[in-house]
């Protein structure tokens, strides 16, 4: 069981760096949380400085329907306990590109069966939903994973109606097939 101290202390971290800034242009995106608190990536990987890895805790903060406990939980998940399953459920509940930004950087990529999951999330299943495809570009681009399937999706993406940000993740896959072929 997760201590509540230790949750109490992250909160209180959270509540010391807020930046409403941040938050009022998440909202005029449309980006809503529960609650959020604006912080930066930098100040998340100082607050994940201060506590130990641990799944217990990173399971609690995910669990959370606050943006930066989400973000801060792929920081403080061990890696080497991270299996392809918890992955896959924490990809499901992933609703924003932010989100999926960070826990590609900070776990997904570092993970031994990143191409396994990439791969699985281009399956049909997934790429009806453009968050899981967007994941599943990311982590392919930051493994420099070079697949034709993942280029065929890219190709079909950038002349799709896809959004904005889809199209862009496609782009960046494509550069990087491209200069490493």
């Amino acid at each position: 069981m997760v201590d509540k101290l230790v949750i109490s202390a992250i909160h209180a971290r959270f509540r010391q760096l807020r930046n409403g800034e941040v938050v009022d242009n998440l909202a005029a995106q449309g980006i809503t949380y529960r609650l959020a608190w604006g912080l930066e990536s930098y100040r998340l990987r100082e607050i994940a400085q201060e506590f130990a890895p641990s799944a217990e805790l990173a399971d609690a903060l995910w669990n959370e329907e606050v943006r930066e406990s989400k973000m801060l939980a792929t920081r403080l998940y061990p890696i080497s306990e991270m299996t392809e399953e918890k992955a896959l459920g924490w990809i499901v509940e992933i609703k924003y590109t932010e989100l999926a930004d960070q826990i590609c950087m900070n776990m997904l990529a570092k993970l031994p069966f990143a191409q396994q999951l990439a791969d699985d999330l281009l399956n049909a299943d997934f790429c009806t939903d453009p968050i899981k495809t967007y994941t599943a570009l990311k982590i392919a681009t930051r493994i420099e994973w070079l697949s034709d399937r993942c280029l065929a999706v890219t190709e079909s993406l950038i002349n799709s109606e896809a959004p904005l940000y889809l199209k862009t993740a496609a782009l960046w896959y494509k550069q990087m097939y491209e200069q490493e072929k």
